[in-house]
């Protein structure tokens, strides 16, 4: 039987780490097997400590700085035959996530969940229009057509998780080019998404990395394999 690893990078997440725990423990992803691997990334709070009560789970710490880094040692902690990334907040929905195991399995592709695919789309303008831009940048850089470069839902087979690099933010986006330079086909599914954190309620990502993604995208399409 196949077996699916979702891993769930959190820093500082004491509010949701338990109610997103209990949500993606309740979704039903039969016949497949299913692994849930907590990455704490320095959190300063409860949330190491909530994780490691929660029963039948896997946690582990990681010292090294971003969201990037806590994923790859998720995936190297990993057993299954797919993996995917889950968020610890609460603005994504794990009942998604058979949909997106359900297009992997039927075009053998990696899928990204797109939150631009969904008629009422949430958030500030700027952070939507910043989501956009990288993506239609992305698209043209390296000839693809998604619609949500940034999404955290990203399901991809056990073979391309070595394309996957540590970092911040960043590495998302390095992924997803890593992937297309690598031959791999992305397809996306139409995802819910709740209303975003602010920055006070815990929201990570700032309009810098952003900035910083516009540039790095360039470097890596240009960047010598």
């Amino acid at each position: 039987m196949k077996k699916i690893s979702i891993i769930i990078p959190a820093f500082n997440e004491e509010k949701t780490i338990g109610e997103i725990i209990r949500q993606v423990e309740a979704v039903d992803l039969s016949p497949l097997g299913k692994e849930i691997i907590v990455v704490d990334n320095n959190s300063q709070d409860s949330t190491l400590r909530i994780a490691k009560s929660i029963p039948n789970i896997k946690v582990v710490v990681e010292k090294g700085k971003g969201k990037g880094t806590a994923v790859k040692r998720g995936i190297a902690e990993s057993t299954g035959d797919m993996i995917l990334i889950q968020d610890a907040d609460l603005e994504y929905n794990p009942d998604d996530i058979p949909k997106l195991i359900e297009k992997a399995i039927s075009n053998k592709s990696v899928v990204f969940g797109s939150r631009n695919l969904t008629p009422h789309r949430r958030g500030t303008f700027l952070a939507r229009w910043g989501v956009w831009f990288l993506t239609k940048e992305f698209n043209l850089l390296f000839g693809t057509d998604l619609t949500d470069l940034w999404t955290c839902y990203k399901l991809f087979p056990k073979e391309a998780s070595h394309l996957f690099r540590g970092g911040g933010f960043e590495s998302e986006l390095l992924f997803a080019s890593a992937l297309i330079r690598s031959g791999f086909k992305i397809d996306e599914v139409p995802i819910s998404y709740n209303q975003p954190r602010t920055k006070a309620e815990g929201k990570k990502i700032r309009y810098r990395d952003g900035i910083f993604g516009i540039f790095l995208l360039i470097k890596e399409r240009f960047r010598k394999t």
